[in-house]
């Protein structure tokens, strides 16, 4: 069991807007050390305050700097599915990683193993669904990488937090032929804020790139290809009540 830190609180907060749900749990990294990103998310002071429901440092442990039934600052411009203010709708977890610089970094396996155990909690109490566990990076592409490729969205779903795809064994993908407008059409009705414009246009790599991320790292950086449509349509037809790998 991980050990949680109550002792500092965060004041950068706000009630729930009405006519929203709970329903989406959304992973970050804080891309500085333990002290700093205290620091940071408890500071009032700053031009852009933020703040999140917990962090977690690189041990395991856990600091609960915003009680869950009020809205943390941790996801600023975002969507998912059409819906937008999703700092009303979430519980935002912060995670201690020092992010890019020259490389990412990897995550210790206490605090992945401290990640999926209060995840799995959030989860239950507020009964989020599989697809809405997402990085910042999903909810907000081209403008946030975090938690970053080296986060391991697949550990997580073995464990019973979120989703992810298992296309069996891999074969070279393959980008000929590949109909940008069907991507484009299973990335919006997946979740993603995709434009539908039929072409390969910025928003649409910058939205690729992150489904990259977070469900096929390895081609990180790469065009869609065969591979990268095969676990979207998995995706997009096992999402609503899936639970861990999921197979076609």
């Amino acid at each position: 069991m991980y050990k949680v830190h109550t002792h500092i609180k965060s004041p950068n907060y706000g009630e729930r807007s009405l006519n929203t749900s709970l329903e989406f749990l959304i992973m970050h990294y804080t891309a500085c050390d333990l002290k700093t990103s205290l620091k940071v998310l408890t500071d009032p002071e700053t031009a852009h305050p933020v703040s999140a429901h917990y962090l977690v440092d690189e041990n395991g442990e856990v600091y609960r700097l915003v009680d869950e039934q009020h809205r943390a600052w941790h996801a600023g411009k975002s969507a998912w599915r059409g819906l937008t203010d999703i700092n009303s709708r979430s519980i935002g977890i912060e995670i201690v990683n020092l992010g890019q610089g020259t490389e990412y970094r990897p995550f210790p396996s206490a605090q992945m193993e401290s990640i999926a155990h209060l995840s799995k909690e959030i989860i239950a109490r507020h009964r989020i669904p599989s697809c809405h566990v997402l990085g910042h990076s999903d909810i907000a592409p081209g403008r946030k990488i975090d938690p970053g490729p080296l986060f391991n969205w697949r550990w997580l779903a073995c464990q019973g937090v979120g989703i992810y795809p298992d296309i069996g064994q891999e074969i070279k993908g393959n980008s000929t032929g590949i109909d940008v407008g069907r991507i484009q059409h299973l990335l919006a009705q997946y979740g993603y804020d995709t434009p539908l414009t039929g072409i390969l246009d910025t928003g649409t790599q910058a939205v690729i790139q992150a489904f990259l991320m977070h469900f096929y790292p390895e081609s990180l950086g790469r065009e869609a290809d065969s591979e990268f449509l095969r676990r979207l349509e998995i995706l997009q037809s096992y999402s609503e009540n899936s639970r861990g790998i999921i197979h076609k």
